[in-house]
């Protein structure tokens, strides 16, 4: 089923992603690990299945959702 999914992150170093499937009211989260620093940022691939955060410690991290539903990170980057 298609779904509507946004990601959210805050001072709080938490990372938040939203999914909404069709036709239902409510809205289901997920959080990723906590992160080291405070997160600067989120962005979706343009195919929308992998999930880009960066950090206030240079650290780009990407993530992807698992045939099980459940996010896991794939890369990780650090500015030297």
């Amino acid at each position: 089923l298609p779904t509507q999914t946004i990601a959210s992150c805050a001072e709080d170093k938490v990372v938040q992603i939203w999914s909404q499937a069709a036709g239902s009211a409510g809205w289901t989260v997920k959080r990723l690990p906590p992160f080291e620093a405070v997160v600067w940022r989120v962005s979706f691939s343009v195919a929308g299945n992998v999930l880009a955060v960066s950090a206030a410690d240079g650290k780009v991290t990407l993530w992807k959702e698992g045939l099980d539903g459940e996010w896991g990170m794939i890369e990780a980057v650090h500015e030297q």
